[in-house]
């Protein structure tokens, strides 16, 4: 029995190093994480600084992803804003965190991503639509979502009693990669 188990894992073996994930490295030249806050005076914050973690198995679906960032790398276009914002989190380093758990695909391409969104010391299930196209030996993922703050116990933003921060922002991204070759032994 002993040499019929060794013997299957060693016939196994093989598929499970061809089945390895390889990671996606980020282009973030071509890639955007833009977040669309309604307030008194709407803006855009943008991310440009964040790590990007995407799995693909070698059929080329998606398998894991984890994005994490800085709030301080979320930029609205103003230095006072940006520390306001830091301090509405609680001051500081705050990070952010989504950790991808389903990912259901037809073969076109759409689909929907949930997973957990965890900032503020809390974490929330997330779910949104999201579009991935393969081409030229790349990936192009795209998606938004709407999320509403007062979910991660933040307050909504008032001052002077007239500037109000809507509670709802828009979360939307384009990531562009290219899986990683395995290095040759």
């Amino acid at each position: 029995m002993k040499a019929f188990r060794l013997l299957t894992l060693f016939l196994l073996l093989p598929l499970a190093l061809f089945s390895a994930e390889r990671p996606l490295k980020v282009d973030k030249t071509r890639s955007f994480i833009d977040v669309d806050v309604d307030a008194t005076v709407n803006f855009t914050a943008h991310l440009d600084n964040y790590e990007a973690k995407v799995n693909v198995d070698d059929s080329g679906k998606i398998k894991s992803a984890i994005f994490t960032f800085k709030f301080a790398d979320l930029k609205t276009g103003k230095a006072e804003r940006d520390t306001k914002m830091i301090e509405w989190l609680g001051g500081g380093i705050p990070q952010g965190r989504f950790e991808l758990g389903n990912l259901a695909v037809t073969p076109d391409g759409q689909g929907q991503a949930s997973g957990r969104l965890i900032f503020h010391d809390v974490t929330e299930r997330v779910e949104f639509p999201i579009n991935i196209v393969r081409a030229d030996g790349s990936y192009t993922i795209t998606g938004e979502t709407t999320i509403d703050y007062r979910t991660w116990n933040l307050k909504v933003i008032r001052t002077a009693l007239v500037m109000k921060v809507a509670p709802e922002v828009k979360i939307r991204f384009k990531l562009t990669g290219t899986p990683v070759e395995e290095a040759k032994k």
